[in-house]
């Protein structure tokens, strides 16, 4: 039996190999490039399917647009778009019409605490509310509140780099809403 077992575990071992989908590397792994994605489309898309202004803010050199995807809070649609800063950290950008305290409570299922401010456009007068936990796994989450929409970062990296984030996206434009129209032909 112990000479059929080291067959098969040969047989497999050569077969797996043999297809080139698997390598073995030794050694301690490195940090291989980050795969970019085109948030600008994605949020373009949004834009024209959500009721509430979405922007795309053009990060500086550095920033790596990596995530795209549309969640939910509430019982709206929230677009998400993800960047790996030049710290190496990460952050998340969601933006959603639901109302603070729901967005706060349904951007993810940790429990976080309003814990203070961080200013944010000194020009401008704005604040982003700081929600923090402290469980040592729950990242920090910065909201910002523009009127009609919230703006919610959260992730792994420094405060000026949260701060850079926001600032950028309330200096960005919202996406146009509207599909435009095709003249109408006769």
């Amino acid at each position: 039996m112990t000479i059929n077992v080291i067959v098969i575990v040969l047989l497999m071992v050569g077969a797996v190999g043999f297809t080139g989908m698997c390598s073995f590397n030794p050694g301690r792994p490195e940090n291989g490039p980050v795969q970019e994605v085109d948030g600008a489309t994605f949020m373009g898309m949004e834009a024209r399917a959500v009721d509430f202004p979405v922007r795309f803010p053009l990060m500086p050199e550095g920033w790596v647009n990596n995530s795209a995807r549309r969640s939910t809070i509430g019982e709206s649609p929230a677009p998400v778009v993800g960047w790996v800063t030049p710290q190496e950290g990460y952050l998340q950008l969601t933006q959603t019409d639901a109302d603070v305290e729901t967005a706060v409570q349904r951007v993810d299922s940790s429990p976080r605490e309003k814990t203070g401010t961080q200013p944010i456009d000194a020009a401008r007068d704005t604040y982003a509310t700081v929600y923090t936990s402290e469980e040592a796994d729950v990242r920090d989450l910065w909201v910002l509140e523009l009127g009609d929409v919230r703006l919610l970062v959260k992730g792994e990296a420094s405060e000026d780099e949260f701060r850079e984030l926001l600032a950028t996206a309330i200096r960005t434009e919202p996406l146009p809403h509207e599909v435009a129209q095709a003249p109408a032909t006769s």
